[in-house]
């Protein structure tokens, strides 16, 4: 089918408008068309760009891959592009846009307390990472209303999962003691602070529970029960909802403040999955889908965390020009960081002619450094990995710097 057609479809549709089903459908069918007719990238270097670049990397070059590509698809530097290296948090880059694309921008992670057939409540969370105390006490607050029978206690249902699955296998022992490391379960109380991200998320549900219910006077009439999370459950009716931020306020967490928490949650909403079983059928089709160059791809998990995810620079400034033409693109660029401005780049050390020009995801682990995103004004994208070197963050700002002020690729 050929782009007029398609065009002369979506015209169609417009016109006869039912609800918003429609539109968004004809947004999917363009955005499919525009990747898949994407022209493909080229080498078309821009010769004094990339032998300065070269001149400056010269000492440490074995440690770093750059990719520059303009808007017309063409790469005007590559050093090293095709090395695949630890991305850190740009692995975000990946699983935020599959999660935005498969999940749509006004999603919800919702918490909800429910009724089952015998009477017994069941709290369904879902791994909202700012669901709080106060939170918990809004969905419980209704039960103050019900009929207490002192010969009964109901019981208060939720879902324990065992220690050994609330982490990617790929994480570090040492990663998962730490506040970035929190365990990724759906039964969280504030696991977007660093104050309760670190205790057993499920003994700490429970107590946050059982907390709430004496403050409100209703530990007499209930009381809490951790079933296996294989436990069938029944309900009848839905009491009460707590809705999270819609997914592209979310995002912003995932992106912008780069929470691993967060964007392994919403990943494995995306994919209906959380067994942290990689790499996903699904997601390794959406990849392919993208119609770019993935190959040296290696997908471990979806924060960065882990030391096994590989990238290369020249896939990764590919996939950030394809999402360009995704439907919920202006969602997903507006997350990222600003250099000087915003986010995980807010603090860094920058060129004042650079200071919130630069649209970028960040990245950091132990001996790696990575920024990859969008040189506003000047319709650049690039992809900068530094595995084990020192001062890396001043590096990738002064290589920056040298994009910046070299526009003649005569």
């Amino acid at each position: 089918m050929n782009k007029k057609l398609y065009i002369f479809i979506g015209l169609i549709l417009s016109i006869n408008i039912v609800n918003g089903n429609i539109i968004s459908l004809y947004s999917y069918i363009r955005q499919r068309l525009n990747i898949n007719t994407i022209s493909p990238e080229k080498f078309n270097i821009c010769e004094p760009l990339q032998n300065k670049l070269e001149d400056y990397t010269y000492n440490f070059n074995s440690n770093i891959s750059i990719s520059i590509l303009d808007d017309s698809g063409d790469f005007i530097v590559d050093i090293n592009g095709k090395i695949p290296r630890i991305p850190a948090s740009n692995q975000k880059i990946l699983s935020s846009a599959f999660s935005l694309d498969i999940l749509g921008p006004y999603y919800t992670l919702n918490t909800s307390l429910k009724e089952t057939n015998d009477g017994s409540l069941y709290i369904e969370a879902s791994g909202d990472p700012d669901f709080d105390r106060s939170h918990l006490g809004e969905l419980i607050n209704d039960l103050n209303n019900s009929n207490y029978n002192p010969n009964l206690k109901i019981p208060i249902i939720i879902k324990s999962i065992d220690s050994s699955n609330w982490w990617p296998s790929s994480w570090s022992n040492a990663d998962r003691k730490e506040e970035y490391g929190a365990p990724i379960t759906k039964y969280s109380i504030a696991s977007n602070t660093s104050i309760n991200s670190l205790n057993n998320p499920i003994n700490n549900f429970i107590y946050e529970l059982e907390n709430a219910l004496r403050k409100k006077n209703l530990s007499k009439k209930y009381f809490v029960k951790s079933v296996n999370e294989d436990n069938p459950i029944d309900y009848i009716s839905t009491i009460k909802v707590i809705n999270s931020a819609p997914l592209y306020i979310l995002l912003n967490l995932v992106n912008s403040e780069s929470h691993n928490f967060t964007a392994e949650v919403i990943f494995r909403h995306a994919l209906n999955d959380w067994s942290h079983d990689f790499p996903n059928l699904k997601y390794s089709n959406w990849i392919k889908d993208q119609n770019f160059n993935s190959d040296n791809f290696i997908f471990a998990d979806a924060s960065g965390l882990s030391r096994k995810n590989r990238v290369t620079t020249y896939g990764l400034s590919q996939f950030l020009r394809r999402m360009k033409l995704n439907r919920f693109s202006d969602y997903y660029f507006s997350s990222f960081s600003i250099l000087g401005v915003r986010g995980s780049l807010a603090n860094v050390n920058a060129p004042a002619n650079l200071k919130g020009r630069i649209l970028a995801k960040s990245g950091r682990l132990n001996n790696v450094r990575s920024v990859s995103g969008i040189i506003l004004g000047e319709a650049k994208v690039f992809s900068i990995i530094v595995n084990n070197m020192d001062n890396s963050t001043k590096h990738i700002m002064r290589i920056l710097s040298i994009v910046d002020e070299i526009d003649n690729c005569n």
